[in-house]
Parts: structure tokens; C-alpha cells; sequence
């Protein structure tokens, strides 16, 4: 069974010894992973679906490991509405959009909080999600990109921290909650690559736009903002590449 790096990705990211739910399983690949490896002793799979956990059995099969599971590890449900406060130690949402993740999470507030760490990959709106983390009392512990196809993901770990609610230092529509600084740290290569491909859309913006400049002052002033900010986290990316 041949597996992304994404897969891998968000199994590395989970604490040796710690019981997981994974929400919207689909396949199951990173629960099977983890107890393939012996790094969870319990896993829950929950999906939405009762097709896609159908197939996560089916991958547990595959690898001789159904005899590690029970039927009542095979959920189905919305979101979190499967797993009881503190059930596990970790909750992996990996796969989803940003704003859906953020609603599973927002559903209940003191039941994710319940648990020890989240392990998030949204596929889109990463920006609005570490926003809503950071408002909502969630430190990010970690950033990490990973190749899937053309593709490079992103995977948030988050932590409870002393704050149910606080004050953001910026707004949601700053650049800097989607392209962080911690992920030149997390894979500078990967990170160089989302960040030129992002100054080249912003250049492209503004050159659209250059024709009604007086018209679009306030985006245009926004767009080039956001491209300072870029290019200096370009410079940072390509400084850490030099370490290597």
C-alpha cells in the first residue's frame, strides 16, 4: 500500500503513545499507519460517510491489523458528535476546507477543547482557520507542509492555551494568518514555492487593476502591502535554504 507524504506527514505529527480520533477519515490511512507502527494505542475513525468508513475497514483488513480495531472504532457522524470530551488525546481533521474545520471546532468549544492537541490540514482558507485558533484560545505548537501531487499541504498542531477567548494582533484578512512565518521554518523549499506563486498573483493583480489605479487605490495600496510582506518572507526562506 503505497501512501502520500501527506499521510505520513500527519502521522509524524502525533505524539508517540497517544490515542487519536480521526475526523473524516475516508481511507483511514493515518489511524492504519499509526497502529502498523505501534505510535497509538487506540485509534477512532469517524466519518460522516458510512461508504468511506466502509473503506477504512477495508484498508485495516488489508494490512492484517482488523483484529486491533472494534466495530464501536468505526463512527458515524457529524464532526466531533462522535467522540466524547477527552476521549482521546489527540483529534486529526485532515482534508477539509478551512471554514469547515473551524465550524466542527466552533460546534462545541468546551469538547475540543477537551482534548490535548489538534492535528489540522485544511485544504483551503488555512488563513481564517489559525485566525479562528488564535481568537478562540489554541496556540499553534507547530506548522508543516508536505507534498501531495502539485500540491503542498498544509498541517497546523494546536494547543489549549490559558485564553477561551482573545484579541488577534491583526485582522482575518491579514496576509501574515495565511502565510505565517513558521512555515519557512517547517520546509523553506515548499514555503519558497507558495510564496513566489503568491507574489506573482499579487503582481498580476495589480497590473489588472493598474489601468483604474485612482478607481482601486485602497486595493491596490493592500495588494502591494501584502507583497512587502511576501518578499521579506521570501528573503527569509531563501536565507534558510543557504543553512542547509
Amino acid at each position: 500500500m503505497r501512501l502520500s507524504k501527506r499521510i505520513y506527514a500527519l502521522a509524524n505529527n502525533v505524539i508517540d503513545g497517544h490515542s487519536i480520533a480521526d475526523i473524516g477519515t475516508d481511507h483511514g490511512y493515518v489511524p492504519m499507519l499509526l497502529m502498523k507502527e505501534g505510535r497509538s494505542p487506540h485509534v477512532i475513525m469517524s466519518d460522516i460517510s458510512e461508504g468511506s468508513l466502509a473503506k477504512a475497514k477495508e484498508t485495516f483488513a488489508a494490512v492484517h491489523l482488523d483484529d486491533k480495531v472494534s466495530e464501536s472504532d468505526f463512527r458515524i457522524g457529524d464532526g466531533l458528535q462522535t467522540i466524547e470530551a477527552g476521549e482521546v488525546d489527540e483529534i486529526i481533521i485532515a482534508g477539509l476546507g478551512g471554514h469547515t474545520i473551524k465550524s466542527i471546532l466552533a460546534d462545541d468549544e468546551q469538547k475540543s477543547r477537551s482534548f490535548g492537541r489538534l492535528i489540522l490540514q485544511p485544504r483551503k482558507h488555512s488563513g481564517t482557520l489559525r485566525y479562528y485558533l488564535y481568537t478562540h484560545g489554541w496556540d499553534i505548537e507547530s506548522e508543516n507542509l508536505a507534498e501531495e501531487g502539485k500540491f503542498a499541504c498544509e498541517i497546523i498542531t494546536a494547543v489549549p492555551c490559558g485564553f477561551t477567548l482573545r484579541e488577534a494582533p491583526y485582522p482575518e484578512d491579514d496576509i501574515r494568518w495565511k502565510y505565517p512565518e513558521g512555515i519557512v521554518t517547517a520546509d523553506p523549499e515548499l514555503a519558497l514555492n507558495r510564496i513566489r506563486w503568491k507574489i506573482g498573483s499579487l503582481e498580476e493583480q495589480e497590473s489588472n487593476l493598474s489601468a483604474g489605479a485612482e478607481e482601486h487605490r485602497d486595493i491596490i495600496n493592500k495588494i502591494r502591502e501584502d507583497h512587502d510582506y511576501l518578499i521579506k518572507l521570501e528573503e527569509k526562506a531563501v536565507n534558510s535554504l543557504k543553512t542547509f
